[in-house]
């Protein structure tokens, strides 16, 4: 109470470099603090978005202390540092990279997902992205119509089953192309509300292929809204509930291989995207020891957050999980790689 009483005291006195640094300090552990009521209200959910920032800067702000004998802000930033590593590690489930052979070996199962603007209608830079990683499916949000004709014209020698769901003057459109026929193609409603709830018109994406030599592989793709209003962040929520319920109901089977991925503006450490994996038994692994920022592309990298995601159960192994490039998009493409264990 003492340290909170202080801080009027100091921000009238930010004349000296100590007092910046006192000042930065009580900022961080206040906006931790925020993030820990995520679950109950949508503004402190948008605080829990940044734990990684939390941990970095604390650290910085350490050592800064140390420099200047602020033995008590030392403590503060040791203590917030731990706590934010502490919620990272104890989300992160990491697996060791696959050797290349591997990754390039037979039963493997490569997928792309890329939020591309949908401002951006020449998709000559996604075109050779796409030949170049040369994925066995893919899937472009905030797809309007030239991301559709650009699969048609330019893509479809090489990705004949085409699932197109473009929406012009809109964020929410999605498309979809793959090497292997579909076995199913299908899209609902991403929520189930009432009719008067005030959101955006929006779907998932559900669509089966069949891997030559193997069972069906069920992607699932959704684009989330922006959690940036009470009834935005309420949509998000029952949109990433309501997926959960759909997987559950259609796959009873433990070894059926669902792959669920999108953006759906919210990072690994929202209770929210906890409730997720364990209502729908997902995995949300890395071959990296930290989760994959995405998003917003112009940003440091230090400042990026990971709101683009691929999970998965299943007969499905992950070889290797990295970021793609942006491409002129404010998000990076996400690449996973699996083994087909079937």
């Amino acid at each position: 109470m003492v340290l909170f009483k202080g801080v009027a005291k100091t921000v009238s006195r930010l004349d000296s470099f100590n007092n910046w640094i006192k000042l930065f300090s009580i900022l961080m552990v206040f906006s931790f603090l925020l993030s820990l009521g995520g679950a109950y209200y949508w503004a402190l959910d948008l605080f829990r978005h940044f734990i990684v920032q939390y941990a970095l800067l604390s650290l910085l702000f350490g050592v800064l202390a140390t420099t200047r004998k602020l033995w008590l802000y030392v403590l503060l930033m040791a203590v917030l540092s731990v706590l934010c590593g502490l919620e990272v590690a104890g989300r992160l489930d990491y697996v060791s990279n696959a050797p290349e052979e591997a990754i390039r070996g037979d039963d493997v199962l490569k997928v792309i997902v890329y939020n591309r603007h949908h401002s951006l209608t020449d998709h000559k830079a996604m075109v050779d992205f796409i030949r170049s990683e040369n994925p066995d499916i893919f899937f472009i949000l905030e797809a309007n119509s030239s991301h559709a004709e650009t699969l048609k014209k330019d893509l479809n020698a090489a990705y004949p089953y085409l699932f197109l769901l473009p929406k012009d003057n809109s964020a929410f459109g999605m498309v979809a192309a793959s090497k292997h026929r579909f076995k199913l193609k299908w899209n609902t409603h991403s929520h189930l509300l009432g009719e008067e709830f005030d959101g955006i018109a929006n779907f998932i994406m559900i669509a089966s292929i069949v891997p030559d030599g193997h069972k069906p592989v069920t992607f699932y793709a959704l684009h989330t809204p922006p959690p940036m209003r009470p009834y935005l962040f309420t949509q998000r929520n029952a949109e990433l509930e309501h997926v959960a319920d759909l997987i559950n109901q259609r796959h009873r089977k433990r070894d059926d291989s669902i792959v669920l991925l999108g953006d759906w503006n919210i990072t690994p450490y929202s209770p929210f995207f906890s409730r997720l994996l364990k209502d729908a038994g997902l995995k949300n692994q890395t071959t990296t020891p930290y989760f994959l920022p995405s998003w917003p592309s112009n940003a440091p990298a230090f400042a990026q957050i990971p709101i683009d995601h691929i999970l998965f159960k299943g007969m499905l192994r992950l070889l290797e999980k990295r970021r793609g490039p942006s491409l002129g998009s404010d998000h990076h493409a996400i690449i996973a790689v699996f083994k087909i264990v079937d």
